[in-house]
């Protein structure tokens, strides 16, 4: 069977990836290794912006394994760092079987 939270799970790496770029960007100015006047310290920072855009809009299109609806957005609502589907919510990264908290009363 076909991991349901793969992309979920993938998305979280890159993200994971990205911040610890963005670290060792960030050490070598504070280090004065990179010099942040120079053009490719600047293209290098456009293309981190971009990737930042990029990776918002492909996080707030994430759709909830369970009920198709967007996992991290609902109406104006948008919280990357939900545990739980704002439509249904089913958990992250729990079986897809189990019904949310809320309902379990």
């Amino acid at each position: 069977m076909a991991d349901p939270w793969r992309f979920h799970r993938a998305l979280k790496r890159v993200g994971v990836i990205s911040a610890f770029f963005i670290f060792l960007i960030v050490a070598s100015v504070v280090l004065g290794l990179v010099d942040e006047r120079s053009r490719g310290f600047h293209l290098l920072i456009y293309c981190w912006i971009s990737f930042v855009f990029v990776m918002l809009t492909v996080t707030h299109e994430v759709r909830c394994p369970r009920c198709g609806q967007r996992f991290h957005a609902k109406g104006l609502d948008y919280w990357q760092l939900t545990r739980r589907c704002l439509h249904c919510g089913q958990e992250k990264y729990a079986k897809l079987e189990a019904r949310p908290k809320s309902e379990e009363s």
